[in-house]
């Protein structure tokens, strides 16, 4: 039976992500002008009070900034009309917006961790109430920030990203109050580089996991909640259904799920209800993974196919 494709939700999902995306925008604009802000203060700050870790976590807002502004851009991008060759629009800018910003966070970390070495074996003097109080002001524009992207961070990978982000500063931040507590009432100057490296060693960790779900994305591979054999059980426990193979499962962009699967019909099934165990196994599937892009060829009894001759085929004689 000839190959059948049953997408009617499809320009329902791209018009509904377009309208959530929206929303992520304006949460990503407030976001980028607060950090903006503070990040130029802990630039100044970290020069006029010596504190390293208070540099690495404007180095890290530095980064973030431009990773927020890249998401920002990404969505503008994603959420417009796309010309006829590009039948997915623009949607996996997004996923590549994600991996650019676990990577660059991969040097700035590394640099701080060779500068933390260098602290540790030469000391500075640190003035220690400028460091606390631009500490504190990044700390609560950081935690801010975070809160602002958290919902939409659940299931986009864009938002995710920059929500990282936000979570290695707020971290960085709380480093930065510590160091300073510690030189403060221990006069332990050490601590700030001390707590710097080990900062860094945690949002490379979070980079990896960044990078890592990213770059399975780009891949194509089955998404991380999915498992195919349950997708197989649920598609054949449909009355009419006998058996599925060549199942493909992929993620276009965060919450937008693309299948294509060979769904062999019982002997007796008549032809007209085609129509109908297709719409049963669209329900399953959006009802189960938000899969909202599935293509079915259809089989029917033994499954046989028409093969057509390789095009090279006639001239290896």
């Amino acid at each position: 039976m000839g190959e059948q494709h049953h997408h009617p939700k499809l320009e329902d999902s791209a018009t509904g992500l377009a309208a959530v995306r929206g929303g992520e925008r304006s949460r990503l604009l407030w976001v980028l002008v607060l950090n903006g802000l503070v990040m130029v203060g802990e630039f100044v700050g970290g020069t006029l009070t010596h504190s390293l870790a208070l540099l690495n976590d404007a180095f890290h807002m530095l980064t973030h900034c431009l990773t927020i502004a890249l998401s920002y851009i990404a969505i503008v991008i994603a959420v417009r009309p796309a010309p006829p060759d590009k039948t997915w629009r623009y949607w996996r800018l997004e996923i590549l917006s994600g991996l650019v910003s676990g990577l660059t966070l991969v040097p700035i970390a590394a640099y701080v961790l060779v500068e933390a070495v260098q602290r540790w074996r030469n000391p500075l003097p640190i003035h220690v109430e400028g460091m606390l109080l631009v500490g504190g002001v990044g700390l609560a524009a950081n935690l801010a920030s975070a809160v602002i992207l958290h919902r939409h961070s659940k299931h986009d990978l864009n938002m995710r990203g920059a929500f990282l982000h936000m979570l290695a500063d707020s971290a960085s931040s709380v480093g930065v109050l510590l160091a300073g507590a510690a030189v403060l009432f221990l006069g332990w100057t050490r601590a700030d580089p001390l707590i710097a490296g080990g900062i860094s060693l945690l949002i490379l960790g979070w980079c990896f996991t960044l990078v890592r779900d990213s770059g399975r994305i780009l891949l194509e591979s089955v998404p991380r909640h999915m498992k195919l054999d349950e997708i197989v059980a649920a598609m054949k426990g449909v009355d009419g259904v006998a058996e599925v193979h060549d199942l493909h499962v992929w993620t276009i962009t965060s919450r937008m799920y693309s299948m294509t699967a060979h769904v062999r019909l019982s002997d007796d099934l008549p032809v007209s209800r085609t129509e109908e165990i297709a719409c049963r196994l669209r329900a399953v599937l959006d009802e189960r993974w938000e899969i909202n892009h599935a293509t079915f060829q259809f089989e029917v009894g033994a499954g046989e196919e028409l093969h057509c001759e390789h095009p090279h085929a006639r001239h290896a004689d």
